[in-house]
């Protein structure tokens, strides 16, 4: 009994099975980068929009009731698209305008100082929402209390937040 041609036939198809997976292979590596490309194109188009929809609620910033107007936004401080397992680290800032009567009860709910040192970071984006007279306030008691840091202008019943999940 001839076994050389069996053996060729055995040798052929693995052959052919090995050189398949490896094609696999590097398809689905070239297919991941266009996939981590195009994350990122989206991560950075969501960072850079400045949204006005009311998802910030007294819940996560104490004191800004029902707030006539606000701009924020989303920077992902970590890399978004990451496919290893772990927290995604997003920080949020936004600028709130007020209704009176909660600038009022937000300024006498706790000690406001002047904000010195440092002038508040508004990221660029936002910054066109703060006018250039805005006279920034500090309260480390309010800060304590909540995960959010913000500074507030009672006087343009203005806040800016930043906070960070």
């Amino acid at each position: 009994m001839n076994r050389r041609p069996l053996l060729v036939t055995v040798l052929a198809v693995a052959g052919v099975v090995l050189l398949a997976a490896c094609g696999g292979v590097f398809w689905l590596a070239r297919a991941d980068r266009g996939q981590e490309r195009d994350c990122a194109a989206q991560v950075a188009a969501e960072e850079a929009k400045v949204r006005t929809d009311r998802h910030w609620t007294a819940q996560d910033v104490p004191g800004i009731g029902d707030y006539a107007e606000i701009h924020w936004q989303v920077d992902h401080s970590s890399f978004a698209c990451s496919r290893a397992p772990g927290p995604t680290d997003s920080r949020y800032q936004g600028i709130v305008r007020l209704a009176p009567a909660d600038a009022r009860a937000l300024a006498a709910g706790y000690p406001w100082t002047p904000a010195t040192g440092a002038a508040a970071q508004v990221w660029p984006a936002l910054s066109a929402y703060v006018p250039a007279e805005v006279r920034w306030r500090r309260s480390p008691a309010y800060d304590e209390g909540t995960r959010a840091s913000v500074q507030f202008d009672p006087d343009r019943a203005l806040l800016l937040f930043t906070t960070a999940d």
